[in-house]
């Protein structure tokens, strides 16, 4: 468990890391600059935990949201879900909301193939990715009505505060919209 007084976090910046932990973060901060979108980022030790999160959360000012890749039985087919941090996933309300079978969380593998980033570190930004082509985009519906949302930059250090307007953008695409009716975990 996480103590705030012992988990970094950085000051809040603006602008590229001067040095990147992989190359979907390069390619991160190169769209987010080819397209001239503004966010801020900080770094920080690992945002693994609900704890961790609740001390990146303190440092911008905004709630973090969980990033998850999902998969059918077969392997064939995934979906990156954008949820709260503090609700609980439940495989299958999230398979209902979609009237798709039930799904599981994607192995480390499948994500460092399609999204590029391991475990603790997905992000809506891995779907820039043209491995990322077919995974379907959804989301909670009252977290893509907020303004701006904090992910990852696809190292599970960086985090990043953006318009969820601007992600949209970036990304091009627009999410299924879903809603988690499941109660916030205290």
């Amino acid at each position: 468990m996480s103590d705030d007084k012992t988990f970094y976090t950085s000051e809040i910046m603006t602008g590229a890391p001067k040095e990147f932990r992989n190359e979907t973060q390069r390619m991160i901060y190169d769209r987010l600059e080819e397209a001239g979108i503004a966010y801020q980022r900080i770094e920080s030790d690992p945002g693994i935990t609900m704890d961790d999160c609740l001390n990146i959360d303190r440092a911008f000012g905004i709630e973090t949201v969980k990033t998850i890749l999902l998969t059918n039985r077969q392997k064939n087919k995934f979906w990156l879900y954008v949820t709260h941090a503090r609700k609980p996933f439940i495989t299958k309300e999230f398979g209902a909301a979609l009237q798709i079978p039930r799904v599981s969380f994607a192995d480390e593998d499948l994500m460092i193939q399609l999204l590029g980033t391991k475990h603790g570190a997905a992000t809506p930004f891995g779907l820039l990715r043209p491995q990322a082509s077919d995974v379907t985009f959804v989301m909670d519906r009252d977290v893509a009505a907020r303004e701006k949302i904090v992910i990852t930059d696809g190292d599970p250090c960086g985090f990043i505060a953006i318009t969820t307007a601007d992600l949209f953008r970036l990304l091009n695409r627009t999410p299924i919209l879903i809603s988690n009716p499941a109660a916030p975990i205290q």
